[in-house]
């Protein structure tokens, strides 16, 4: 969980998508195994995943949530891809896009698609 603010109270502190998933435990593998993320709660209704400062929570249930992406924010995508690479994660290429991102992509077990980018400067 990122620090609470030291000013100005009414700022979110985090947000977090909740994506219901068909099996949890895969999806946690996943994440954890090949991305890098910590599992601080699994039960198998219910899991939430960190790295960083960014979460994830999944939720069982008798289909996989649809047409769902996730963008993370991350200081170099380069670097992260070329981990995700040593993992042998199936992860698109990183590309710099026309609107100032430059960024890749890698798609969950659940078919989410999570894009991982930084600001071009």
């Amino acid at each position: 969980m990122p620090q609470e603010p030291t000013s100005e109270p009414i700022h979110i502190i985090q947000g977090a998508a909740v994506i219901q998933v068909t099996d949890i435990a895969p999806t946690v593998r996943f994440y954890r195994d090949l991305l890098g993320f910590s599992c601080d709660f699994q039960d198998v209704k219910y899991a939430v995943v960190w790295r960083d400062n960014a979460a994830v929570h999944f939720r069982k249930g008798p289909t996989k949530s649809t047409e769902v992406e996730l963008f993370f924010w991350v200081k170099d995508a380069d670097i992260l891809h070329a981990e995700f690479m040593s993992k042998g994660v199936p992860a698109g290429e990183v590309e710099s896009q026309p609107y100032g991102i430059r960024d890749f992509s890698v798609t969950d077990p659940n078919g989410v698609k999570i894009v991982f980018g930084h600001d071009l400067e």
